[in-house]
């Protein structure tokens, strides 16, 4: 499938030579691409420039290629655009792929790039005509239908949960049930962590704690949940404490909810 002429990418990465390489890539894919090397330099560009596709480093200094992306949302919604971010990352995060997808990365690629898995990367979400696109989705619709039929009548009958965003995260039925068995074994310590950091006044441990909880709960499809989560991470960030006092029982609450949802995701 040939890519769309005159696309042209962001690359965000804070290593020059990390940079240097995916331009070098790009280029040999006939594509256009800017650098920079912080998530603020990325914001300060996407706010007066259109990109067709952003690859960006999940880890870097001060704002991270998470918070980058909370903003680069932002962004796109204001502006009525909406641009494909992937999230580029070594090879020890390799485990953590269905979270960063459930973060609203939309895709991942493994450090150091492989050539093929970029130009994958490319003719996904850089594709010459629409046609293919709208093809594909429909074909990705009908898997997510099929899958969700997989699952067990309790799984379906889950409340709160939006089971296509949790098997598009995890991609079969199987693997979401092991999604919802880790995110059932952990609400006790989890819950009681939060309460604790809250009390202790913690806030740095607590909004930690809180965005773990997000990425999970937007895994599963609980999304109701996760922006809750999200909602007060950014408190904490900011250090809006009567905000964090007054929506953390409610987030407690319906995080330990789920613990009898899903008594039956461990057996």
């Amino acid at each position: 499938m040939p890519i769309k002429p005159q696309s042209r990418v962001l690359i965000v990465d804070d290593m020059r030579v990390n940079r240097l390489i995916l331009s070098s890539l790009l280029a040999s894919n006939g594509v256009q691409s800017d650098l920079v090397e912080s998530g603020e330099e990325c914001l300060a560009l996407c706010r007066k420039t259109d990109y067709d596709l952003i690859l960006l480093d999940h880890r870097m200094p001060e704002s991270d290629g998470v918070d980058t992306l909370v903003q680069l949302k932002e962004i796109f919604r204001k502006s009525g655009r909406e641009i494909p971010v992937v999230c580029h990352t070594t090879e020890d995060a390799r485990k953590n792929i269905n979270l960063y997808k459930a973060a609203g990365f939309a895709d991942v690629l493994i450090k150091p790039i492989q050539p093929q898995e970029l130009s994958d990367i490319l003719m996904t979400y850089l594709p010459e005509g629409n046609a293919p696109d709208e093809a594909k989705a429909e074909s990705d619709r009908a898997r997510t239908r099929k899958e969700i039929d997989k699952l067990p009548e309790w799984a379906r009958a889950i409340p709160g949960v939006d089971l296509a965003l949790g098997i598009e995260n995890c991609e079969t039925a199987e693997d979401y049930l092991d999604a919802l068995a880790v995110f059932a074994a952990s609400i006790t310590e989890k819950a009681n962590e939060i309460e604790r950091y809250l009390s202790e006044k913690n806030y740095n441990m607590y909004t930690i704690k809180v965005h773990s909880l997000k990425s999970m709960a937007r895994l599963i499809g609980a999304v109701q949940l996760s922006e809750r989560a999200a909602d007060l991470e950014y408190a904490g960030k900011h250090d809006d404490i009567a905000t964090l006092q007054e929506g953390t029982p409610p987030l407690l609450k319906e995080y330990r909810a789920y613990t009898e949802f899903l008594a039956r995701a461990n057996d």
